[in-house]
């Protein structure tokens, strides 16, 4: 097996952590981006190869993160924007984020952070992932960002938007880059902080499939939505 350098965003809880445990169980050199590296400890107990300090929604954070990042490795193969918030996170009610009660600002910030934070960092990285093996950047979207899925439950605008934005900038990077594959997850309702215990998805499982998934893209892939099991996502 060829070791991977691995870069996975949020990785010190839910998903993030476990695709790390299991990345790094595999064997992969992977470096966990966290917002409070020293509060990591589940993250640490695994052994990654680096903790960096990373905060999706600072300029200042990411700048700092990918010249951290640059002085350690000289090539990157996989990129995880796994990190995001929800409306709830900047205090709004979730019973009143719909088009017609929702604050413009909550849409605005949101989607700065959930859709431009990934965008920025991957900017940042561009060089690094260029010199990889086989480049992937998988960008952590949901099912609430596709149109089709999105109409019917309309219930959080800001996530729904700020989800639609992480794939057309998806798209957009696999049409102006052809080095790099560029790929659009949900990775499914997940037993998670965000997801609930209502979740049909235990973490493990959804991490697991994720994995196997991410492992099997090629640049043939690039632009792509797809399920954490592989499957395309409708737009």
């Amino acid at each position: 097996m060829t070791k991977k350098r691995i870069v996975i965003t949020g990785s010190s809880r839910g998903i993030g952590l476990e695709m790390a445990k299991i990345l790094i169980g595999q064997g992969h050199i992977v470096y966990g981006a966290v917002r409070n590296p020293e509060g990591a400890s589940d993250l640490q107990a695994a052994g990654p190869a680096g903790i960096l300090k990373l905060d999706i929604g600072d300029e200042e954070s990411i700048n700092n993160f990918c010249e951290e990042l640059a002085g350690t490795t000289d090539s990157l193969d996989i990129l995880v924007n796994n990190a995001g918030i929800t409306s709830n996170d900047l205090g709004a009610d979730r019973r009143q984020c719909n088009p017609w009660q929702i604050d413009p600002g909550t849409v605005l910030e949101e989607t700065r952070i959930n859709a431009l934070g990934p965008m920025m960092i991957t900017r940042g990285l561009i060089e690094l992932l260029e010199a990889g093996e086989n480049p992937v950047v998988l960008n952590t979207s949901s099912q609430l960002g596709s149109m089709v899925v999105g109409a019917l439950m309309p219930f959080d605008v800001a996530y729904n938007v700020s989800k639609a934005a992480v794939n057309m900038i998806t798209v957009m990077s696999a049409s102006t880059n052809k080095n790099i594959a560029f790929v659009a997850l949900h990775p499914g309702w997940v037993k998670t902080d965000m997801g609930t215990e209502a979740a049909e998805l235990e973490v493990p499982e959804a991490a697991g499939a994720i994995i196997d998934s991410l492992m099997s893209l090629t640049i043939e892939d690039s632009g792509r939505f797809i399920r954490w099991d592989g499957t395309d996502h409708p737009w």
